[in-house]
Order: structure tokens, then sequence, then C-alpha cells
């Protein structure tokens, strides 16, 4: 009899102890971010240096709620959609970002579902400023970047959702002062490392995106 009732208990529990089937998904997504200015605490306060992009992504499900992701982003400085204030920095920014994250996620209903997750990449960047009257100083820099991030989305048809995430980052920007470089350089252009000095900041970085489950 003991044996008759311990079979049933230990399938149950091993049934129980079985992960789900891991499920991959891949993405299209598009966003912008900008910088916070210092001690700037109006409306346009997160729009210095305005980035604009795509990327794609994929993500891949691990024990329960937990997931890791990996995405290539491709931004350009612009300002949109509305113009630059007259105080932003004149400099031209092109930035290729590769991150990798970890997440949890969790359902609200059958169709939506959230997450927050952690991550860090590293930006390759293009930069360029107008010196002088007839004069650009160009660089390319590779830097560290880290994210913290929540998202939502929406399942719209059978393993495709819909959604939207929003992110802040900690990653490199620049502080570029023609007058004072004009008054410490006289008539010799500056080097790119003097201009392009990078130093941490924060910026905050809103995306759409589409996913489907392969």
């Amino acid at each position: 009899m003991r044996n008759k009732v311990a079979f049933p208990l230990l399938l149950a529990a091993s049934l129980a102890a079985t992960p789900a089937a891991a499920e991959t998904d891949v993405g299209f997504r598009v966003g912008g971010y900008g910088f916070h200015r210092e001690g700037d605490t109006s409306a346009d306060a997160w729009t210095e240096c305005r980035m604009n992009g795509v990327g794609v992504f994929a993500s891949r499900d691990l024990r329960g709620p937990a997931f890791v992701e990996a995405g290539l982003d491709a931004y350009v400085s612009q300002a949109f959609p509305t113009p630059a204030p007259e105080g932003d920095l004149p400099i031209d920014r092109m930035s290729g970002l590769i991150s990798v994250a970890a997440g949890a996620r969790t359902n609200f209903g059958s169709r939506v579902r959230g997450y927050v997750q952690l991550g860090a990449g590293v930006e390759l960047t293009k930069v360029a400023v107008s010196y002088g009257e007839d004069r650009t100083v160009r660089d390319a820099k590779v830097m560290p970047e880290g994210f913290f991030g929540v998202g939502l989305d929406v399942r719209i048809a059978k393993d495709t959702y819909v959604g939207a995430s929003f992110r802040t980052l900690v990653m490199g920007n620049f502080d570029y002062d023609a007058d004072r470089l004009e008054m410490e350089s006289a008539w010799i252009t500056p080097q790119p490392e003097v201009v392009f000095d990078a130093s941490p900041d924060l910026a905050n970085q809103g995306q759409f995106y589409v996913r489907r489950n392969l």
C-alpha cells in the first residue's frame, strides 16, 4: 500500500520540479534618449544631446520568471520631435550600442506582462563638433554603459507582442565649451581628447518594440 501511495507522490513532485520549456524571442525596437542637464528642473531637463535610433534584440527564458536579453542598437543625434534648446551643444554623434541584460517577467492576465531588467554594455561612438569658422574636430570612442529598465507588453496575436520600455542609463557624455577652448587654445585647433573628455552622465530612454516568440 505504501508503494502505491508513494509512486504517485514521487511522480507529481518530479513533474512539478521539471522546468517549463524555455522560450526564445526576437524583436525590433525604435526609440530615443536624452542626457540630463545638470541643475535643470524644467520640462527640457532630459533632452540634452538627444539621440534617436533603432535596434534588434533577442531574449530567452530561464527558470521561473527570469530571462536574459541581448541587443544591438544604432543611434544618431537628432533634435526630434521638437527643436533643440538654444543652449544645446552642437555635437554630431553616431553610436552603436551592444548590450546584455538579465531580468524578470510577470503576467497581468492572459495578454499583458511586465518586466524589470538590469543590464550593461558598450557604446562605440563617433563624434564631431565645429571649431572656429571652418574647422571640425572629430573623434571615435569606446565607452561602457549600464542601465535599469522597466517595460510592459501586450499579446496581439499568437506569439506576437507589442510593448514599450523605459530605461535610465549611465553612459559617457561630453561637456564641450567652445568659448573656453578658444581662449585656452588660441589659434591652434585643440586635440580630440581635450574636446571630447567623456564623463559618466545620466540619460532617460524610451522605446517601442515588437517581439515574436520563436
